[in-house]
């Protein structure tokens, strides 16, 4: 089995000038939103690849996001 090294790839946009970087740190609740996407999207990708224990763990990322969505969004949350 050959098993070829494959180059890194960027995680620039293409044509990026740096503008889309947020100038403020991103709240706990955006980040959780961000992952939750990220890892649908990715999850989808791992799916479709039969990459079915990486599928796996992405989803439960993508549940713990959620989970902590809900826990941040939640109005009864006091001080926190």
């Amino acid at each position: 089995m050959d098993n070829k090294v494959s180059k890194p790839i960027s995680l620039e946009p293409i044509g990026s000038d740096g503008d889309e970087v947020p100038t403020r740190p991103m709240s706990p609740l955006e980040a959780a939103s961000f992952i939750e996407g990220m890892a649908a999207e990715l999850g989808v990708m791992a799916r479709k690849t039969r990459l079915s224990t990486l599928c796996y763990f992405l989803e439960m990322a993508r549940i713990e996001a959620s989970a902590e969505i809900e826990r941040l969004a939640s109005p009864s949350r006091e001080g926190v």
